[in-house]
């Protein structure tokens, strides 16, 4: 029995409820063990590109479990593609990482998933889109080369500023 539906807005709306500041929180965990191998603190901003486009940039703080800290920062390239959220390396435009069927279940909860093989290495990841107005991003990265999980939670800062809200 299928228990999620996935309009043909949810893509669209998704998009626009992700633009703007947000905070991050983020744990990195061995897969086998979960032992700790770091966590990152930052912020990230979605900022439009065209009608069905937005930029991602992430900026944060590593730091190891030995104590030691590097600033870290990625970007993403999120593109609505019909009902589709499609995500892509931001250095290599053309290269998708993600193509993301956003839907509803039975519960009214909008999540996605999807999988990449970046040469022998497998990234199944998950995209909850919660009632709160956050979001949560999880990789399990298995293969040869890596083997970690990392747990992204996304959170407005606390500002005055209205910002959409992701619901389904």
């Amino acid at each position: 029995m299928n228990t999620e539906h996935r309009p043909p807005w949810v893509a669209e709306q998704l998009l626009a409820a992700l633009q703007g500041d947000w905070r991050f929180s983020r744990s990195l965990q061995e897969l086998a063990t979960l032992a700790p191998m770091g966590s990152v603190q930052g912020h990230a901003s979605f900022q439009p590109l065209g009608a069905d486009g937005s930029h991602y940039v992430e900026n944060g703080q590593l730091l190891l479990p030995n104590g030691a800290s590097f600033r870290a920062s990625g970007s993403y390239f999120f593109c609505q593609q019909g009902a589709d959220l499609c995500i892509y390396f931001d250095a290599q435009q053309q290269r998708l990482f993600h193509r993301l069927h956003p839907a509803v279940d039975q519960d009214g909860q909008l999540s996605a998933s999807s999988s990449h093989l970046c040469v022998a290495d497998r990234y199944d990841s998950s995209y909850a889109f919660l009632r709160s107005g956050g979001f949560v991003i999880e990789h399990q990265v298995r293969g040869p080369h890596k083997s970690y999980r990392s747990y992204t939670l996304y959170e407005r800062p606390r500002t005055n500023g209205a910002h959409p809200s992701i619901k389904a």
